[in-house]
Order: structure tokens, then sequence, then C-alpha cells
């Protein structure tokens, strides 16, 4: 089962790990009667997704699908235990490092990913 795919690309063979958070943006104000009046406005979500430690191929697909700012997204929704499809969302940062350069053999450390929301 595909749990995490980026612009339709099924990348869950290298996904250790989905962290989903959901905010909510809301205007709290207190009227003359002393209540707190909530207005809701939107949610986003924040999905960071743990990558284990993969090869050259790999990383390079990956940073293939990643290259743009924005990407669609699909990943596990906890909520539904559906796959929620094509969200829309940014990569403001993405930090690579390295685990080992060989002669043939060239891996790289386990990371994150932060996708948001847009």
């Amino acid at each position: 089962m595909a749990y995490f795919k980026i612009n339709g690309i099924d990348f869950s063979h290298c996904v250790n790990g989905l962290n989903i958070k959901n905010k909510a943006s809301y205007n709290a104000q207190t009227n003359a009667a002393g209540d707190t009046v909530v207005d809701y406005i939107n949610h986003k979500r924040t999905i960071e997704v743990g990558i284990i430690p993969v090869d050259s191929e790999a990383m390079i697909a990956l940073q293939a699908a990643i290259k743009e700012l924005s990407a669609s997204i699909s990943y596990a929704d906890p909520r539904t235990g559906e796959l929620a499809e094509n969200v829309t969302c940014i990569l403001p940062e993405n930090n690579v490092e390295y685990y080992t350069i060989q002669a043939n053999k060239v891996l790289f450390k386990a990371f994150k990913l932060k996708f948001i929301e847009l």
C-alpha cells in the first residue's frame, strides 16, 4: 500500500515515519458581556516525513521530486485511514547529509522533510 507520494511518485519505500500536525487559525475576542467569541478562520497541516538512509539513486529521485518550492503530496491520513490526495504544500527547507562516500557506494543519512500546506 502506498502511504506517501510526492507529485504522484510513490516514495513509501523510503519513509520510516509520518508526523501530521493540524493547526487552527482563529480570532478570539471578548465581548461587552465578558463572553469570549472565537471566529474560526481555517486550519493548516504540517506533514513531517522521516526518510531512511538511502543510496544515491533513491536520493536523486527524491531530490528531483522536491526540487521546486511547492509540491503536491499524498499521505496516509490518520483520521480516515485513506490516502489524503494531492495536498499542495511548500518545502521551505531541505537539508541532506552524506553518510559515506566510497568508490562505488554513496549513502545518505536519515533525515526529515517538513511539508507545510498552502
